[in-house]
């Protein structure tokens, strides 16, 4: 969909306050009407435009760091090479529970359901062709050229590499996919994007007296913000319950295997592991620290996909949120999967608040301008 044109998903405000119950239930009319009002209000596209600008760099950069070992990553001769490549495509057996209520499982394939360009491009020469063009599709995405094309390409390269190379697979991949995936079907491209100025100039070379004009609210925008939403309230959902089973959240000792971690953790420098030293030699501290990082921990993603959507609780479950994954960032070192849970989480940012951030902070707009 190009720039100001309209959509199956395009009407104009005040018809989704036009659905009048017609039923004697006046409950099922006011649910209808909440309904149509949560999934149908067209919303102003200034946040998705802003979560495409930041997942589009976000995916250019982790493309590029494909770069310093792309052959070992999807090459014929990689980490997995092409003929476990194909056992793993052509002959992984793939079962689902038996209907009676057993645990016997039964066989339903031997084929994986994942494809990927490089599977099928063996060639050095041609993977770094491949390769090229998903980093500038990327970087188009970013900047907002062809937006709906370059975040098609995008997410499409994305999975090549995924699929490609599972053992590189983890929670940073799944949540860029996740951004990607809305992000091909949102209007990102309507504000803060190459596209949206190059119309400008161009209605105004034509004579448009409305050339500088904001874009219309969509119902398209607010559609997908709210898929967004509702799915980072799953993802925090899984993630409070499945915390739960471990014994380590219950007693309060989770923070301590994040903390005190080899694998994430800059254990090299000094001033680290002297914290943590001086934190065990203080029973006392180290209890309020831990406890209180799990339970904070707990507390907002059990309680997260419930209460956000309370107007008077919403900022402070969305601070809550960022202040949780920039801690995740620092202290673990997943920097990218941290950047990709605050994207997400900027989805339940009101749109006018973005608006007027950038066009009065960044833009230098008066307060009060709505251009």
């Amino acid at each position: 969909m190009s720039i100001g044109q309209s959509s199956i998903f395009d009407r104009p405000k005040s018809s989704s306050n036009k659905i009048q119950g017609k039923d004697a239930d006046g409950a099922s009319s006011n649910f209808l009407q909440l309904l149509d009002k949560f999934w149908f209000t067209p919303a102003e596209p200034h946040t998705i435009a802003l979560m495409r600008l930041l997942t589009g760099f976000l995916i250019f950069y982790i493309t590029f760091c494909y770069s310093f070992e792309l052959l070992a990553f999807v090459g014929p001769d990689g980490f997995i090479n092409q003929k476990l490549a194909e056992d793993f495509r052509k002959d992984t057996p793939m079962f689902v529970m038996a209907p009676e209520w057993t645990e016997n499982t039964i066989e339903i394939t031997k084929t994986n359901l994942s494809w990927s360009i490089f599977y099928h491009s063996m060639n050095p020469y041609w993977i770094w062709i491949f390769h090229i063009g998903f980093l500038i599709a990327n970087l188009f995405m970013g900047i907002g050229l062809f937006s709906r094309t370059s975040t098609i390409i995008s997410w499409f390269g994305a999975l090549c590499y995924v699929h490609r190379a599972p053992t590189a697979l983890f929670g940073m991949d799944a949540m860029i996919i996740i951004l990607l995936f809305y992000m091909m079907i949102a209007p990102g491209g309507e504000i803060y994007s190459l596209d949206y100025y190059l119309q400008k100039l161009r209605r105004k070379k034509a004579g448009d007296p409305n050339w500088d004009s904001q874009p219309k609210p969509l119902v398209l925008t607010n559609f997908v913000t709210r898929m967004i939403q509702i799915h980072f309230c799953i993802i925090y959902l899984a993630a409070a319950t499945s915390k739960l089973q471990g014994s380590s959240w219950w007693n309060g000792t989770a923070l301590w295997g994040v903390l005190a971690n080899y694998s994430f953790n800059p254990m090299h420098i000094s001033l680290y592991t002297s914290l943590l030293v001086f934190l065990t030699k203080h029973k006392v501290l180290w209890e309020i620290i831990m406890t209180s990082g799990c339970i904070y921990t707990l507390v907002l993603e059990t309680s997260f996909p419930f209460l956000v959507w309370n107007r008077n609780l919403r900022w402070l479950y969305i601070c809550g949120s960022i202040l949780l994954h920039t801690g995740i960032g620092i202290l673990m070192g997943l920097t990218t999967f941290s950047i990709c849970m605050i994207t997400l989480v900027l989805a339940f940012i009101p749109p006018e608040f973005i608006r007027n951030l950038i066009n009065h902070y960044i833009l230098g707009y008066p307060k009060s301008s709505t251009t």
